[in-house]
């Protein structure tokens, strides 16, 4: 694998395969506005306080979002495309988009349209579907290549709101994953000289049983009209797909990559401005996402996403003896967490105070159990033993 951050372990042949397959919390997670940094050129503004019209709802994209430059706004039996693709169902939305089930007539199967806001779809830096046409020409026998979306079509319109560009692939719903088929997945990217560069749980989709012989109507009746009923928990055998590459990259031409990854998911070269090797940066952030999929917390927790608190986070979880000294030097509120000698310091002033807690600690917690018989994994197999080796080789502060 081309990793430099590496897995501790061999996907191929570890115990943990067989309870990768593991039945997960449902979680949407909107990206808008949570970045640990942005990029000024994609003309994309978080909105004021004085512009909220609207109480926030959970499961739904901003609704302010619907303005000039935003959300196109879509009803259920809409056609676009010369009528051809006609909308029956919403699967989700991001920051930059929202996803819709719809039928293409010409085809007579289901696909999902992507529609991005018209910001997103003017901005010169959003190359999501060269990308994805990049990935289809990579080697067919790669074994991560069919967990990667095909792009079926691509099409623009005018709305309302502005000029939105619509992608179109296979429809999948969002939801949590399988670790094995992710790191498949992750190294076909990296095969093929991408780099993520934004993963997190709601860019993780599982691919739905074939509906194409269903009619509208028998697909309500399956599944459920809009609205109507909550999302399923559990599917026999799930197949994910990686998505959105919107703010994707060709390695090779990308000197200084700008990660767009959630603040708690991102690497440490992130927050010490120091330089970020592209598979390096979606290998922690893969780590960082494996456990909060397979577990019931996330790995790293803060009061309100401040750098300096994830870096503590990151410190206690993983020790202050594997960070390079000039991080350590430089972190300039280091001493509101810890001792010269990485020890913590006795009297907390900031808003919340952490936990003692390495990351052994915290394999155990994640496996729900305080004795091996009544953690959920297998310990005297070694199966908590191997996850635990992957995730640290995955998390190394500095990879080689």
């Amino acid at each position: 694998m081309s990793f430099n951050r590496t897995l501790g372990v061999s996907w191929r042949c570890s115990p943990l395969l067989p309870r990768f397959a593991v039945t997960v919390r449902h979680q949407r997670h909107s990206t808008h506005q949570l970045f640990y940094h942005t990029t000024a050129e994609t003309q994309i503004q978080p909105l004021e306080a004085e512009e909220r019209i609207y109480h926030p709802q959970s499961d739904v994209e901003e609704l302010e979002g619907y303005r000039p430059s935003g959300y196109h706004p879509i009803l259920i039996g809409d056609t676009l495309c010369g009528s051809r693709y006609k909308i029956v169902h919403k699967l989700g939305y991001g920051g930059y988009s929202t996803i819709w089930l719809a039928y293409d007539k010409h085809h007579q199967r289901y696909v999902s349209l992507k529609i991005l806001i018209a910001a997103a779809s003017q901005y010169s830096g959003n190359n999501e579907s060269g990308i994805l046409r990049l990935l289809t020409k990579g080697d067919p026998e790669h074994p991560g290549q069919r967990f990667i979306p095909a792009l079926l079509d691509q099409f623009s319109f005018d709305g309302p709101n502005g000029h939105h560009q619509c992608l179109v692939g296979e429809p999948a719903d969002a939801a949590r994953s399988i670790a094995a088929q992710l790191i498949m997945g992750l190294d076909y990217l990296h095969t093929n000289d991408i780099c993520h560069g934004d993963l997190h749980l709601g860019n993780f989709l599982l691919r739905v049983p074939g509906f194409n012989n269903l009619s509208t109507a028998e697909l309500y009746e399956r599944h459920g009209k809009p609205y109507e009923n909550m999302p399923a928990n559990e599917m026999k055998d799930p197949e994910i797909l990686i998505s959105d590459y919107g703010t994707s990259f060709i390695m090779s031409k990308t000197s200084s990559p700008t990660l767009h990854t959630l603040a708690l998911c991102a690497p440490p070269e992130e927050f010490f401005h120091d330089h970020i090797i592209g598979t390096a940066a979606d290998v922690w952030t893969l780590a960082v996402v494996l456990y909060d999929a397979m577990g019931e917390r996330p790995l790293f927790e803060t009061f309100a996403w401040d750098p300096d608190d994830i870096i503590g986070e990151m410190v206690n979880t993983l020790g202050h003896q594997h960070m390079p000294a000039r991080w350590w030097k430089s972190w300039k509120n280091r001493s509101e967490f810890f001792n010269e000698d990485g020890s913590w310091i006795s009297n907390f002033q900031r808003i919340n105070t952490p936990e003692f807690c390495r990351l052994h600690r915290r394999m155990w917690d994640m496996g729900r159990g305080e004795t091996p018989e009544s953690c959920q994994w297998d310990v005297a197999g070694g199966e908590l033993r191997a996850l635990e080796a992957m995730l640290r080789s995955m998390m190394t502060f500095e990879p080689a």
